[in-house]
């Protein structure tokens, strides 16, 4: 799919049909720009320009201007930022339909994280300033756009206050369970990649992930876990259970087979 608009030689009825193919394409990717109306998407869509990154291609880095926000059409794109000991911190993944850099809204002006693909990624941008027009113009997408915002920084700060309050165990059940949907957990990450998004080790995530499935409180599918057990999962997230990483579960199926 190309996002550009077509030469100025194209007669003004295909560009219209061009347009309003990519309108509906859009509304149908984005539940952010699904509550635009058909003319405000029409009049959108010539501002926008594609843009491809391969892996691991920096798509904005902390102390940036905050000049274009994107919409992601294919691929994911980790937004992280590094602590004070050097260690990446993943903050959000965004996937296929997901908006990235629209937080320039409460940086003033400056990259507080940075964004980079992970896979192969398409995405579409638009400058910030025809952004803030288009937010002005739009109450709809103003409103869309801060409640996008709220869910955001409230998984940020959840994120910082399992990695201060709770032990390494409870932060990957709770990243768990908030993947989860009707029982099933597709996890889109890397065992590196889901350790630098609850502040520990690759080693660690690996290990706890085996302990979880040990205990009967996940099992392993294609591309994530299924939950067998929600309250045991639940009880783990919340420090009840406690999981060690470094000593095996005693359990007798366990020691059955030792």
């Amino acid at each position: 799919m190309t996002i550009e608009t077509p030469a100025r030689h194209s007669q003004p009825r295909g560009r219209q049909a061009l347009q309003r193919s990519i309108a509906w394409y859009l509304r149908q990717l984005s539940r952010v720009l699904n509550v635009l109306t058909d003319e405000e998407l029409e009049r959108l869509v010539p501002h926008l320009t594609e843009r491809r990154f391969k892996p691991r291609q920096v798509i904005f880095a902390t102390g940036d201007p905050a000049e274009r926000v994107y919409l992601i059409l294919k691929g994911r794109v980790k937004i992280y930022q590094v602590a004070d000991n050097g260690k990446e911190i993943i903050l959000d993944v965004a996937g296929k339909g997901d908006v990235v850099g629209d937080m320039a809204i409460v940086e003033d002006g400056e990259r507080t994280a940075t964004a980079q693909a992970i896979d192969e990624t398409i995405a579409v941008s638009i400058s910030w300033e025809d952004f803030s027009h288009l937010l002005q113009q739009s109450p709809r997408l103003g409103m869309a756009m801060m409640e996008l915002m709220a869910r955001r920084l409230a998984g940020m700060q959840r994120t910082f206050m399992n990695i201060v309050s709770k032990p390494v165990s409870a932060r990957l059940a709770d990243t768990l369970l908030s993947r989860a949907e009707d029982g099933i957990i597709r996890l889109g990450l890397t065992h590196q990649e889901l350790a630098q998004t609850i502040g520990t080790s690759r080693e660690t995530v690996t290990a706890l992930l085996s302990r979880f499935t040990t205990l009967g409180a996940i099992a392993p599918i294609p591309d994530g876990y299924r939950i067998l057990d929600e309250d045991l999962l639940d009880d783990i997230a919340a420090g009840e259970v406690p999981v060690s990483p470094r000593h095996p579960v005693n359990t007798p199926a366990s020691t059955m087979a030792g």
